[in-house]
């Protein structure tokens, strides 16, 4: 659903919402919001972020870069929608409420797979609280897993915003997206080997730990890393919802 329709289905306006409300379209307009997303998101893809903008996207419509600003309001408007659009494809399982922690590890494995798939997008979704009806639909998804297996209300929320910050955190790192990369750094992977090799040229007396783990930072596995990661995420979750069972209450420590 674009931004275009929503409210007509009873869903109000988000807060700080970016996207202007059109009740119908302009005359004569071939445009619409998800074709422009669409087209957006092509070249996010294919260009990156830093070469997004605006007039790149009316090129690719031949249309004027104002046209685009009726439909979307801005560039961070679009970046909004365009954001809303991918988590609308990260496929959630439905409630099952004897399996709700490895629900949850599917659900981490799939939003993992649906950013790397997206150039960029991580880094859209830096300081951008997505509102959207997708959005929406996916944390509706998520806490239905979690609250129909018996995970308590505080839990279950800061479970949910535990696992943006676990998954993105995971996947800036592994896309090098953290920052602007210094000169002459080695891509992620690559640098695993200079790091074993540069441990292992250490002089063992004064290092002794580090030379002798040296080769382990070889075996450079980012999926299995990912789930160690969720494992240890979901594990304490599970943990904090057994201490609050045998309290007797909703509340985490």
């Amino acid at each position: 659903m674009s931004a275009e329709q929503n409210g007509s289905d009873g869903i109000p306006a988000p807060p700080w919402q970016r996207v202007p409300q059109r009740t119908s379209r302009r005359r004569r307009d071939r445009l619409t919001q998800d074709v422009i997303v669409e087209v957006g998101l092509r070249l996010l893809d294919a260009d990156g972020l830093d070469r997004f903008s605006m007039r790149r996207v009316a090129e690719e419509l031949d249309t004027g870069a104002a046209s685009l600003y009726w439909h979307v309001g801005s560039k961070d408007g679009l970046l909004d929608l365009i954001f809303d659009t991918v988590i609308g494809e990260i496929d959630i399982p439905e409630p099952d409420p004897g399996r709700w922690q490895e629900l949850l590890k599917t659900v981490a494995r799939n939003m993992r797979a649906t950013i790397l798939n997206h150039r960029d997008i991580v880094r859209v979704s830096v300081n951008r609280i997505p509102l959207g009806p997708n959005s929406l639909r996916f944390n509706e998804r998520v806490l239905a897993i979690l609250r129909s297996g018996g995970v308590p209300d505080d839990i279950a929320v800061s479970g949910l915003l535990l696992m943006f910050s676990v998954v993105n955190g995971f996947t800036i790192d592994e896309t090098g997206l953290g920052g602007d990369a210094s000169e002459g750094a080695p891509p992620p992977v690559e640098a695993a080997s200079v790091v074993r090799d540069y441990f292992a040229s250490l002089p063992a007396t004064r290092f002794p730990h580090l030379t002798a783990v040296a080769d382990t930072y070889a075996k450079f596995d980012r999926d299995a890393l990912f789930e160690m990661l969720i494992a240890l995420y979901v594990d304490g979750l599970a943990q904090r919802v057994d201490a609050a069972t045998q309290r007797g209450t909703g509340r985490a420590n």
